[in-house]
């Protein structure tokens, strides 16, 4: 999480680097740190929408730079990005790939962003229902990413939780995982770590060896 006090402004971020591309938790590494790079040299946090844009492009090429040359354009080093920019007067995110900010109340499940990848092309146009997109076999491919030869451009979208509402980030690892009643778990805890941190150590014993590595961010208002 990054503040700007004088601003009153918050930014929660998680990146994600790209299965089956090399060296992707550098990717991943280079996003967050160009993340902080930003801010630093700006002295303030993006003021939503149009500066989370600029944001994203200027993650886009810390992560371009891992690109080797000869190499070029078949394996580059990719990631996902999924951040939360939280002010006083509004709440906005941006995200590229299928890490995903999902908003939840004491009804359930109140918005989630759209994953950039060929499963969630298939959930939109009908052909697979949202129970059946976790076991798609094209679940792990990104129209997305940071690091792609194409700047992708993020999806934008504005949020409106209630006082003791949660919004969450989570990599594919993570929200493959959870369930509404994990979510609902949550919302009621007193200590969030203890019990994010006890529902996917469960979860994860009984997951397969190579489950993708599980990152998570839960602001609560």
């Amino acid at each position: 999480m990054l503040q700007d006090s004088t601003q009153s402004v918050h930014l929660f971020a998680i990146a994600d680097g790209v299965g089956g591309h090399p060296r992707g938790a550098e990717a991943a590494q280079a996003c967050m740190a160009a993340i902080i790079e930003y801010w630093q040299s700006a002295n303030a946090l993006p003021v939503a929408p149009n500066g989370i844009e600029q944001l994203v492009s200027h993650c886009q090429r810390a992560v371009r730079a891992l690109t080797d040359p000869d190499t070029e354009d078949h394996w580059p080093p990719q990631t996902t990005l999924a951040l939360l920019v939280v002010s006083a007067a509004e709440i906005w995110s941006g995200h590229v790939g299928d890490s995903r900010i999902l908003h939840y109340a004491n009804t359930g499940l109140q918005a989630r962003t759209r994953d950039h990848s060929v499963t969630e092309m298939k959930v939109q146009a009908g052909e697979i229902s949202e129970r059946q997109a976790r076991r798609d076999p094209d679940l792990n491919l990104l129209t997305r990413a940071l690091g792609s030869p194409v700047s992708p451009r993020p999806s934008l979208q504005q949020w409106y939780p209630a006082p003791g509402d949660l919004i969450c980030l989570a990599s594919d690892g993570a929200w493959s995982l959870l369930t509404d009643s994990d979510y609902q778990e949550l919302l009621s805890a007193s200590d969030m770590q203890s019990a994010v941190d006890a529902i996917l150590h469960a979860k994860l014993k009984r997951a397969a060896l190579d489950h993708d590595n599980s990152t998570i961010v839960l602001v609560r208002f």
